[in-house]
């Protein structure tokens, strides 16, 4: 096991993609301010514009959150910045989708995750332009992914960078069921090596993250959203990704 996670990754909730609501959308810049004002950290995702720059957005294809049908990777930074962030009732707000740089300095030096949204198989160009904002970035951050290729790059290139694992154990359909298991029972990372595990509150308690904890390893856990999900990640987890709730 790595050293020990980072105190903040224990003790500071994390919005899950920011402190978000009416006309505030998630993964917005606004809320990551609303977050930062209210002492907590985000959880926000990350991958690249067509023309190489790290934006923070959740969804590749961009309908439910712009309107707009096309992919993130065929637009450039430029063309992004034309269409506008709507909120989870659907109404359309003056935001746009930030850079990373943006996102982190929004957070007034108030912790972040960083989800590496990566399906390849080998790390690349998204994880080397995350690792050269995080290089320049001064607060407090981690890296996270469900893909052991993007932590395995970090262990290797950003060993000093706090890494977390994200793993379920929900039956996604996308992939054949001897890899479902694999990430949900977290054999990959004795070989990746992660600071802490960030793992579906749905899927807790099991086998995997209990021995995990025994070990002495942090565990995180997403996405509570009202307060019977807290008193369960509570007794379950050491710190909580959250939304709707106020932990």
């Amino acid at each position: 096991m790595e050293p020990s996670a980072p105190d903040w990754l224990r003790q500071v909730p994390l919005a899950h993609r920011g402190l978000h609501g009416p006309q505030v959308p998630e993964n917005s810049l606004a809320a990551f301010r609303a977050a930062a004002a209210a002492d907590y950290g985000v959880e926000l995702d990350v991958m690249l514009a067509g023309d190489g720059t790290p934006v923070v957005v959740h969804d590749a294809v961009l309908t439910r959150l712009t309107g707009d049908g096309r992919r993130v990777g065929e637009l450039d930074l430029a063309t992004l910045r034309t269409l506008r962030l709507r909120d989870g009732d659907g109404a359309v707000t003056d935001e746009t989708v930030p850079t990373l740089p943006e996102a982190l300095a929004a957070l007034d030096g108030h912790p972040a995750m960083v989800e590496v949204k990566s399906v390849r198989l080998r790390a690349g160009r998204l994880e080397r332009a995350v690792a050269e904002v995080l290089d320049a970035h001064d607060g407090p951050a981690c890296v996270a992914s469900f893909n052991p290729a993007t932590v395995g790059f970090f262990t290797r290139r950003r060993p000093a960078l706090t890494r977390v694992l994200t793993a379920t154990a929900a039956e996604d359909q996308r992939l054949p069921a001897v890899v479902r298991r694999r990430l949900a029972q977290l054999r990959d990372a004795a070989t990746v090596r992660p600071h802490a595990i960030s793992y579906d509150l749905a899927g807790l308690p099991n086998a995997a993250t209990d021995a995990w904890r025994a070990a002495g390893g942090t565990l995180v856990t997403w996405t509570v959203a009202d307060a019977d999900d807290l008193a369960r990640a509570r007794a379950l987890a050491d710190n909580v990704i959250f939304e709707h709730v106020r932990p």
